[in-house]
């Protein structure tokens, strides 16, 4: 699904920090300006068809100059003159990791979900933007390149398959691409995929979506009809038609 615009916020602010509009998304933020501890980053995902996916990282922010007392242990005993040397902000002398654990994963994890989740998918956040989601059932890979599970393949409305071209061209070629290849690590591939070789998958997928793929159900049955038999006939793929019927049957 094309991506209409992504708009980043820090702690329940109203206005964002940053709005992205053209890949590649990255959020890139200077923390000085932040109080150390704790912060949240919220990003919030606008789809051309009206969707939208909130994710939510909190993180923890620690740039204060970290301070090492030479000369004064904790608890120690002392009498007379006391000579303790001060370093504050050497280079040497790191933000104590226990006072602000995980800081430097979270700051990660805040500037590639900008690149996102795809949310995120609800993931490491180092993971795919969009990934393909789960593999379909062993008999249909059996099948994906002769239709579904190896069976004959369903005839092929050319009309339907025109207008499901006009479709896919509207709402999934801002991923997968007009030419069905997606984008390498981002938007999976629909040419030559297993997923698509199975009709049941193909339905499903459309009518609920799944991980970084929004559900299309509100379209008819007849458009979601035309795109599934678009993108099952398209390209290399040679995998049969899909009916209206078949989408109401699923709803």
């Amino acid at each position: 699904m094309p991506i209409e615009r992504i708009e980043v916020y820090l702690d329940g602010g109203a206005e964002p920090v940053q709005v992205l509009t053209q890949p590649p998304f990255k959020v890139t933020y200077d923390t000085r300006s932040l109080s150390d501890g704790e912060h949240l980053l919220r990003v919030v995902t606008y789809y051309t068809n009206g969707a939208r996916e909130v994710k939510e990282v909190p993180f923890k922010v620690a740039n204060t100059p970290g301070v090492l007392l030479q000369g004064l242990e904790e608890g120690k005993e002392v009498s007379g003159t006391l000579d303790v040397t001060l370093r504050v902000a050497d280079p040497d002398v790191k933000p104590s990791r226990e006072r602000f654990p995980g800081l430097g994963a979270a700051i990660a994890t805040a500037a590639i979900l900008g690149g996102v989740w795809l949310f995120f998918a609800a993931t490491g956040v180092t993971n795919k933007t969009l990934e393909e989601v789960a593999k379909p059932p062993a008999a249909a890979e059996a099948g994906a390149h002769g239709g579904d599970h190896g069976g004959a393949v369903a005839a092929v409305d050319e009309a339907l398959k025109a207008k499901g071209e006009q479709i896919y061209s509207a709402n999934c070629a801002g991923c997968h691409q007009p030419t069905g290849k997606g984008l390498p690590g981002v938007f999976p591939a629909l040419d030559g995929s297993k997923n698509v070789a199975d009709k049941a998958y193909t339905i499903n997928i459309l009518l609920k979506g799944k991980g970084g793929m929004p559900s299309f159900a509100q379209l008819s049955d007849e458009e979601l009809a035309a795109v599934a038999t678009y993108i099952k006939n398209s390209w290399s793929n040679k995998f049969g038609g899909v009916t209206p019927d078949e989408f109401k049957a699923a709803r």
